[in-house]
């Protein structure tokens, strides 16, 4: 198990309304039931998603990532899910993002998990958009509308593909990449491999990828301006399954 920490107490107040987001790699083992759901709270909204059939896995030499002799697990491809051959690494990512929600705001309290297999999904000529939240091209997502105007998408860029998105320019907008090799911005000179974590400016969002393709996942969401810091979990609330 590999856990990455990207919004924490430390900088939560850059990412507002987001305030814990964290992504853990975890062997061919893992099981959905392994993830324990933290305590409710009105004015706290939790997502967690797994995504299954990694390409690219981490570069991480880790005994526990390694694959048992003869397993069979799933993976990704165009069309759903195919099962692996048993000489393939197949690892699983798991996210969990917590976020601020308005005073009185309806969702207060709610937590949403959802698993890559089982996610609206736009196919473009580039690229292939699972939308978890909000909507993309008139797809709606698995949480369709969110008082924050929240989108969170999951992006496959196919080898030389291309992938706009329009966030309003006061937007919180963050993107973690974790496959392949991405290029953000008209004519952008520097790529961003796997294991990036950007903060956008809001706007439109051009990406790009070249020969190896990229995976990413889009966060965007309005600021409420939370003052008062967030208690954040501990590593072992957000992944405590050790295989």
């Amino acid at each position: 198990m590999v856990l990455r920490r990207l919004i924490d107490r430390h900088n939560q107040a850059s990412f507002d309304p987001f305030y814990w987001l964290a992504v853990c790699y975890c062997s061919p083992e893992f099981e959905r039931a392994d993830i324990i759901a933290p305590p409710s709270h009105p004015n706290r909204e939790t997502l967690n998603y797994l995504v299954t059939g990694l390409v690219d896995p981490p570069d991480l030499e880790d005994e526990h990532l390694a694959r048992p002799e003869g397993a069979s697990r799933w993976v990704n491809v165009v069309g759903g899910l195919q099962q692996a051959d048993p000489s393939q690494s197949v690892y699983v990512l798991n996210m969990e993002l917590w976020m601020h929600t308005l005073p009185g705001a309806a969702g207060g309290g709610k937590r949403w998990e959802f698993e890559s297999e089982h996610v609206p999904l736009v196919r473009t000529e580039d690229a292939q958009v699972r939308v978890l939240c909000g909507a993309f091209k008139h797809r709606q997502g698995s949480i369709a509308q969110h008082p924050l105007g929240t989108t969170i998408l999951d992006v496959t860029l196919n080898p030389g593909g291309a992938f706009t998105y329009k966030a309003p320019a006061e937007n919180t907008t963050v993107l973690y990449i974790f496959g392949g090799k991405v290029y953000f911005g008209e004519g952008a000179q520097v790529c961003f491999g796997k294991d990036s974590f950007l903060r956008m400016c809001g706007g439109e969002i051009m990406a790009s990828s070249l020969a190896s393709g990229g995976r990413f996942l889009l966060f965007s969401a309005k600021p409420i301006a939370h003052k008062k810091p967030a208690v954040c979990p501990e590593n072992e609330e957000v992944c405590p399954i050790q295989k």
